[in-house]
């Protein structure tokens, strides 16, 4: 993992983050909400909480018009 240092006013924050963001590949957009939903919901540390989704990707067709 790269960690960036940016030096800027409180304003910048932002067009900084959309900036980061909009670089991403669709894939590391996914891997990075996985990892923030993981840390917030704790699936590990709450079995009483089950995961009832999967991420699976879609050729064109597969996609129903």
């Amino acid at each position: 993992m790269e960690h960036k240092v940016r030096i800027g006013k409180v304003a910048d924050q932002d067009g900084f983050r959309r900036e980061d963001i909009r670089r991403m590949s669709p894939d590391e957009r996914v891997s990075m909400l996985l990892l923030m939903q993981g840390s917030f919901y704790r699936w590990a540390e709450n079995p009483g909480i089950k995961r009832t989704a999967a991420v699976r990707r879609l050729n064109h067709r597969d996609i129903p018009k």
